[in-house]
């Protein structure tokens, strides 16, 4: 039986390690420079397969990878989580020993680990996000350039015919725009047609596609983000995690509802995207109705738009747990 645990207070620069037994007591604690064979060293004779806890940071990946190499079982603790359970004196000494301390009682607020893969994938569709937002950024830019010279021009600027037009007027920083823009546009085409054969025939994306308004890449989105439909035992735990939930602040006979809850940015995203196309695609559907009925009381589209999407969860939830094509249903 593995009769220590480990915490990791892991940072760019350095780490602070502590080793614990079972019964709280303290085998060591070091501070040492941010490296692989530092951290192998102060892991030398802690048993194979014991649990190391350490806080999802951005860069803390290829340490989880590290350490599942080495044999250990890494854990990845909720940093707010951990905050409300923190001592009032925070050190990375204490944070450490806290870690230690939340997994030998198992008490530590895990965040869920993705696979290897799975991890590729959300960030490789992160960045062609990103890429596509610098190609919006560009085409505005141009456009903007346009004005400031009182040139109209109307092409769309995401095809070679419109970026060659646009050129061909000689402004400079129009040129320049229009060759990064191909750059861009040639690079997102690539990343996009290597995901469809890699993905193309995965059978959560496949059937997420069903879903009117949700296509090729919204679909291996929603696939990547959630990972793992049965992590979400109902729809209602996928649409907090998804951020499309209200906080409900309660006490005594008074009630008050915020913002929703904080959580996955690219799921909410994504999702009121699925839900404005999904209305296009479906005018006559059942969540047409529910936005119709939601602009009634509110007043407001993108307030509309959410509940229409926190609908579109539930969708979602149940073509993919239940492994069923979606039927249109007509009011």
């Amino acid at each position: 039986m593995v009769d220590v645990v480990v915490g990791l207070d892991l940072h760019l620069k350095n780490i602070h390690g502590t080793i614990m037994r079972m019964n709280g007591e303290i085998v060591r604690q070091e501070k040492f420079r941010t490296s692989r064979e530092n951290l192998e060293r102060f892991l030398e004779g802690v048993p194979k397969g014991s649990r190391v806890a350490l806080e999802s940071l951005g860069f803390c990946w290829p340490w989880i990878d590290y350490l599942e190499e080495l044999g250990y079982r890494p854990l990845l603790a909720n940093p707010a989580k951990v905050k409300s359970r923190a001592e009032d004196v925070k050190t990375d000494k204490v944070d450490s020993e806290l870690l230690a301390h939340l997994t030998r009682v198992d008490w530590l607020p895990t965040s869920y680990l993705p696979s290897r893969e799975m991890r590729w994938l959300r960030n490789l569709l992160r960045h062609r996000a990103f890429m596509v937002k610098m190609s919006t950024m560009l085409k505005n830019r141009s456009r903007s350039e346009f004005r400031k010279r009182d040139i109209n021009l109307s092409v769309n600027l995401g095809t070679r015919r419109g970026r060659d037009l646009a050129a061909s007027l000689g402004v400079f920083e129009v040129c320049q725009n229009m060759e990064l823009l191909e750059v861009i546009e040639r690079q997102t085409y690539e990343i996009e047609r290597m995901l469809m054969r890699r993905y193309g025939h995965v059978k959560p994306v496949q059937l997420l596609m069903t879903i009117p308004g949700i296509g090729f890449l919204t679909a291996l989105t929603l696939y990547a983000e959630i990972c793992d439909i049965r992590r979400f035992s109902n729809p209602d735990k996928l649409a907090r995690y998804c951020g499309l939930v209200p906080r409900v602040h309660q006490s005594g006979d008074h009630a008050w509802m915020g913002r929703g809850t904080r959580a996955n940015r690219w799921l909410k995203c994504v999702l009121i995207e699925a839900a404005w196309a999904h209305l296009r695609f479906c005018p006559d559907g059942r969540l047409a109705r529910v936005f119709e009925e939601a602009y009634r009381r509110k007043r407001d589209k993108r307030k509309a738009i959410k509940i229409v999407a926190r609908k579109l969860v539930n969708v979602v939830w149940a073509v993919w747990r239940y492994e069923r094509e979606f039927m249109v249903t007509v009011e």
